[in-house]
């Protein structure tokens, strides 16, 4: 695993850092800065954009509430104008049988009214008749009661009392008119009594039917109260409902356009946000790659190991920091197994700045086709090392010769370093005290 250019790289240390080195260190650490920066910037874009994400799936979710409760809310307005409706037209009907039982009763109230008229009108004709009746039956009772004391003499001295034949004649003649008169007067009184009782059987039975008529119109009466009065409460209700179910969908209307308007603004800051993530991915490409060109020339021999140092100190220490490892001591293994060349592949195929084995990043849980990417390279050279550490109690000697030649080896070894490794792991522990004074 161990790369070609220790030699060189060892011999490099040695370098004196003249004017173009400073150079190139002075343009690491600003690009190194700005990537951090980025990074840094990038983690807060990604971070606001999750959660202008999350703010627009909760107002979609409460616009989607919203409508249903419009939708409910016009519902109720709805089914509160068709019981304003129906109760309308049950006024309507309650009015108009109202209407045709007044009639009726008024109808009635005028019959009655001329009948009493009538039998008014009878009564008096009937007393006038009777006041006549009495006066002649008293002249009629007084001749008769002169007849019956006298007999026919009687007779005689109401007819023998004329002065004079034609006064006896007319006598006479009044006296068969008397009787006839008495006889035909007796007849109508008769007649007249009988009508007169008809009339009054005619007219208490219409009495009667009048007051059942009064009765039941009275009772139509309380009905039709008890009908308006329960009518005007529910109305009001529908109207009360009908009000609340107004005011719940502008309510609900204004809060949907509320919510609209917050998710299209939610929307704009997600694309502004998108294009800013965006524009610090290529900034950060670009940083990456000035970077990688600045450890090209490491590798070229133009750039010192405190360069090299720089070059990778922002990059490592948050990876390394992770696991619990001295960024100078990820740095030296860097070094000695690639030279900081992330694209660096073996003869036995160890992958990128820390030469990993594809087979050993699968285990570690990387994908190998991620393994020319710097970080997770980083992330899994720095997981194997801390296994290594972890498996050797922390003697760093052993761990180092384990993740050269594989831990295995070292422990069939009699937990000892192996020969074959002693340079690589006695040039990463020189390194790694070098770096940690810097």
């Amino acid at each position: 695993m161990r790369g070609k250019t220790a030699v060189a790289l060892i011999g490099a240390s040695l370098m004196v850092l003249t004017g173009p080195v400073m150079v190139y260190a002075a343009s690491l650490q600003q690009l190194q800065q700005e990537e951090s920066q980025a990074q840094a910037q990038l983690a807060q874009e990604q971070s606001q954009y999750a959660q202008t994400q999350a703010a627009i799936s909760q107002a979609t979710a409460q616009i989607g509430s919203l409508n249903q409760k419009l939708a409910q809310a016009q519902s109720q307005i709805g089914s509160a104008n068709q019981q304003i409706s129906a109760t309308n037209a049950q006024m309507e009907k309650t009015q108009a049988l109202l209407t045709s039982t007044q009639t009726q009763l008024d109808a009635t109230e005028n019959e009655l009214s001329a009948t009493q008229a009538n039998y008014q009108k009878t009564e008096a004709l009937i007393a006038q008749t009777q006041s006549s009746l009495i006066q002649e039956s008293k002249l009629l009772s007084g001749q008769l009661q002169l007849i019956e004391e006298r007999g026919s003499i009687g007779y005689l001295d109401v007819l023998l009392g004329a002065n004079s034949f034609n006064d006896f004649v007319s006598r006479l003649d009044l006296l068969g008119q008397v009787a006839g008169q008495a006889a035909s007067e007796v007849d109508v009184i008769k007649a007249e009594e009988a009508q007169e009782t008809k009339e009054k059987l005619s007219l208490k039975a219409e009495a009667n039917l009048l007051a059942a008529a009064q009765a039941s119109l009275s009772a139509h009466q309380s009905l039709l109260q008890n009908e308006r009065n329960l009518l005007a409460q529910q109305e009001s209700q529908a109207m009360a409902l009908h009000n609340q179910a107004v005011s719940d969908a502008q309510s609900a209307a204004s809060t949907l356009s509320a919510r609209k308007q917050a998710v299209t603004q939610m929307q704009n800051q997600q694309q502004q946000i998108s294009q800013n993530m965006a524009s610090l991915g290529s900034r950060i490409s670009q940083i990456a790659s000035q970077i990688q060109s600045l450890l090209a020339q490491f590798n070229q021999g133009s750039l010192s190991q405190r360069g090299l140092f720089n070059a990778l100190l922002p990059l490592v220490t948050p990876i390394a920091q992770q696991e619990n490892l001295p960024p100078a001591l990820v740095i030296a293994v860097i070094t000695e197994e690639s030279g900081g060349n992330s694209q660096a592949v073996s003869v036995t195929g160890a992958v990128g700045l820390m030469q990993l084995e594809p087979g050993t990043a699968a285990v570690l849980g990387i994908s190998p086709s991620s393994l020319y990417n710097p970080q997770q390279n980083l992330l899994a050279g720095c997981l194997y090392l801390r296994d290594m550490l972890n498996m050797f109690g922390g003697n760093l000697s052993l761990a180092l010769s384990a993740y050269n030649a594989g831990p295995g080896a070292v422990q069939n070894n009699g937990n000892q370093v192996l020969p074959y490794t002693t340079g690589y792991v006695n040039n990463i522990e020189s390194l790694y005290a070098l770096y940690s004074q810097w």
